[in-house]
């Protein structure tokens, strides 16, 4: 496994979303899928190859951290979701809280998790990065709505 392969996952011009488990991966850097994470967000989404959402709960999942940490930790992660070209922080409507409630129904996936993969669906995403093992198996049914790609199966470097 390697870049190769998650850039084959990934294919050019599909937009991504990136869950909380892989930001936090990619920010926080010293997790085994950091490398991979920080591939994604760095050179994928940075240059426009893979634009990319995050949902509104994404925001609140990696501000907990740095804003336990210290105000300077804080602003740096509040200025990377604001300012890091072609990501986008998209907002929880009516329309991503109407998928949410349809997935938990349907997959029974904590509320959380229902209003991140929504947040994709509803924006059109391709494809879900994630860090977390379980999506991939629990969201299998909706293979033909969008596609998961844990980072854990492009390890290691």
């Amino acid at each position: 496994m390697s870049r190769a392969t998650l850039e084959r996952a990934l294919p050019a011009d599909e937009r991504l979303l990136v869950d909380s488990s892989a930001l936090i991966a990619h920010l926080q850097g010293n997790e085994p899928a950091s490398p991979a994470a920080t591939v994604v967000i760095d050179d994928l989404v940075r240059s426009g190859r893979n634009p990319c959402v995050v949902s509104m709960v994404t925001v609140m999942e990696v501000l907990v951290r740095p804003l336990r940490r210290s105000l300077v930790a804080y602003q740096h992660v509040l200025d990377f979701l604001a300012h890091h070209p072609h990501l986008r922080a998209q907002p929880i409507d009516l329309a991503v809280a109407q998928e949410a409630a349809g997935i938990r129904a349907a997959f029974n996936l904590p509320t959380p998790d229902s209003l991140v993969v929504a947040t994709g669906i509803v924006c059109q995403v391709a494809r879900l990065v994630t860090n977390d093992q379980r999506w991939k198996a629990a969201l299998r049914p909706l293979g033909s709505r969008v596609e998961v790609v844990q980072l854990g199966d492009h390890l290691p470097w």
